[in-house]
């Protein structure tokens, strides 16, 4: 699906004529933009294929944003069907299923004895550990796209009309929301609530990130990523959908707009650390000394956490559709559109390792649980890997675009 086809407009008049996976306006856009072909690489980091299970029908041929979640020695999984299915982390083997009866969007995430998971029709579903089944379900303004972490006993929903909602994960009561009036015309997703020392920040389709109280849900403080310019609607889009993520003190955040920049701020008053100019809708990881972020070409750059200077830039995946990178074992790992999982090295960006997943595209970043990387692709395919070390012998072979990347020291723009 081309980035075009991701954008989805909330006018009331076309709500009920637009498809789940945002084609509506745009889905008989061709894509212009063809996916560059992958090269040979040099392998240089060992990775070791664990294991592969199934969800059901995956994504159900949408663009959605579901993911696993790691607790404990299991790992939990859904499809847009509505199976939630707990997995042995050592071997993949389903454990248990729940069938939701509802069509899901968002989740999976866990805590306090509860798996959570967002509804196609604006519902949150709460299912106990325990009882292995459905205990409550609370219903919201619009389909459910995020959810946080859980803390305090509380989960907030991210709705795909721009508001927030702070539900207790006991009762599902809600105890608080806020609401944000979107743009016209957005793109298909919302960034996912980070919570931190009582505080919640999200991003919103307006180009703003914000932060509230999570007891009140008053709010805090906002910061604009991004500055709606432009004649059409399209190039006014600024939406801050991707991943958002906070520094392990807990005193900067950094997040990421499209058609606007990537942003360090701090989280007690928003105020701006600094600023580099880029678009980007999947977002951005942390490493120690460098922000990795997805451009929205696919290029992957780093940039320096102290001042947001480019350290490098890495091509080879132009327009493939690239997640938001992920950071295992000193690496940076994203998937692509065809089921490709990419190992970069941090230092220099080029391209280490590369694994086909297969089962579709992969459309959520990989979770990181020590070395290892769990991956849900579209189709429905769970698989597991973890990075080894650097290999003692190279495999493959290196060409023009492969592995290489491009240094662009200081350069800002």
């Amino acid at each position: 699906m081309s980035r075009a086809a991701r954008i989805v407009t909330l006018a009331t008049v076309l709500l009920g004529a637009l498809s789940l996976g945002g084609c509506g306006i745009f889905g008989g856009a061709k894509n212009t933009r063809p996916p560059t072909a992958l090269a040979p690489i040099k392998t240089t980091l060992r990775v070791d294929h664990l294991w592969t299970s199934s969800i059901g029908n995956g994504n159900g041929g949408y663009f959605l944003h579901l993911r696993p979640y790691v607790s404990g020695k299991l790992l939990y999984a859904a499809d847009h069907a509505g199976t939630v299915a707990a997995y042995a982390l050592k071997d993949g083997r389903q454990q248990w299923s729940v069938k939701t009866g509802r069509k899901l969007v968002g989740g999976v995430v866990g805590g306090d004895g509860m798996l959570f998971v967002g509804t196609q029709d604006g519902m949150v579903l709460g299912i106990s550990l325990k009882q292995r089944g459905l205990v409550w379900q609370t219903q919201l303004s619009s389909e459910v796209m995020a959810l946080s972490g859980i803390s305090e006993g509380t989960i907030v929903a991210h709705t795909n009309d721009g508001k927030l909602f702070a539900i207790d994960t006991t009762t599902g009561n809600v105890l608080w929301s806020h609401g944000s009036e979107p743009p016209n015309l957005i793109l298909r997703g919302k960034s996912r609530p980070v919570i931190d020392s009582g505080n919640v920040i999200a991003g919103f389709s307006s180009g703003k990130l914000a932060a509230f109280s999570l007891d009140t849900g008053a709010q805090l403080w906002e910061l604009r990523v991004g500055e709606a310019r432009g004649a059409s609607e399209l190039q006014r889009l600024v939406d801050v959908d991707g991943r958002i993520v906070l520094s392990d003190s807990g005193n900067t955040v950094y997040a990421a707009s499209y058609n606007g920049r990537v942003v360090a701020a701090q989280t007690a008053g928003g105020q701006l650390e600094w600023s580099h100019k880029m678009s980007s809708y999947a977002g951005l990881a942390l490493g120690p000394n460098a922000v990795f972020v997805t451009d929205a070409d696919s290029d992957i750059w780093a940039l320096d956490r102290s001042n947001g200077a480019s350290l490098w830039k890495q091509d080879a995946l132009h327009f493939r559709e690239v997640t938001a990178p992920t950071v295992v074992a000193g690496y940076v790992v994203v998937g692509d559109y065809a089921g490709y999982l990419q190992w970069l090295s941090s230092s220099d960006g080029s391209l280490v390792a590369r694994e086909q997943v297969g089962g579709g595209a992969i459309q959520v970043a990989p979770v990181v649980v020590g070395d290892t990387i769990y991956v849900q692709t579209a189709g429905g395919r769970l698989s597991a890997y973890r990075v080894l070390g650097p290999s003692d012998k190279a495999n493959g072979s290196n060409s023009d675009g492969g592995s290489s990347s491009t240094k662009v020291g200081g350069f800002n723009f």
